[in-house]
């Protein structure tokens, strides 16, 4: 029983934990794209998956080895993700007339970008603190790859729900309005981009702090 406590609590630090504003804005700006709603659960997927599996390797390695990112290399992990945001909220602008001529095919690439986005994410930003840090706490090896592995599921699930109730939320506003799509994708990749500038800016003050 007293195993289960910290196993339900990974769970649910992990479903919240993919709430996050930087990792709802990644997906969003893929669901913008006009999927279907089995896509949009793909690629909520997806992420979390991506995400899951970075965690779940570096928490590994700081279970084995004792061995976690400098402050250096969190900054670089934390500026790439803004880099990466931003770099996705152009895209979504530029792209955001020619929705109407996409190609199915085109998601399977999504799919793949927006894992890489959960790679990313997970080895950077809060995940230390919700993650990696309370395994560092627990008696034992095997319990804390299995905080890992909930944290992960709970990650993953948060993120999928998430996805599957921004799609339905926007197909219905296109049912109503079908312009709405694309200024749909328009305000995904603007959010993107100011997301990722705060990413940026962040990185760079703390360096400054420090």
């Amino acid at each position: 029983m007293s195993g289960l406590l910290p196993l339900g609590t990974a769970f649910l630090l992990g479903f919240i934990h993919a709430l996050e504003i930087d990792h709802m804005m990644a997906v969003t700006t893929f669901v913008s794209r006009r999927p279907t709603l089995a896509t949009a659960f793909g690629f909520g997927l997806r992420w979390g998956i991506g995400h899951s599996l970075a965690v779940f390797v570096a928490g590994a390695v700081l279970l084995a080895t004792g061995i976690r990112w400098s402050p250096g290399m969190e900054r670089v992990l934390e500026g790439t993700v803004g880099i990466a945001l931003v770099g996705v909220g152009i895209w979504s602008l530029r792209t955001a007339r020619n929705l109407h001529r996409q190609d199915p095919s085109e998601h399977r690439a999504h799919g793949h970008a927006v894992a890489s986005l959960g790679v990313m994410h997970g080895l950077a930003g809060t995940t230390a603190a919700v993650a990696l840090v309370p395994v560092t706490l627990l008696p034992g090896r095997a319990l804390g790859l299995a905080y890992l592995a909930c944290f992960g599921v709970g990650v993953t699930a948060g993120m999928a729900t998430f996805a599957l109730v921004a799609a339905l939320a926007m197909r219905r506003a296109a049912d109503r309005a079908p312009a709405a799509v694309e200024r749909m994708a328009r305000w995904a990749g603007a959010g993107s981009i100011t997301v990722g500038l705060w990413w940026l800016s962040r990185v760079l003050l703390t360096g400054a702090v420090r």
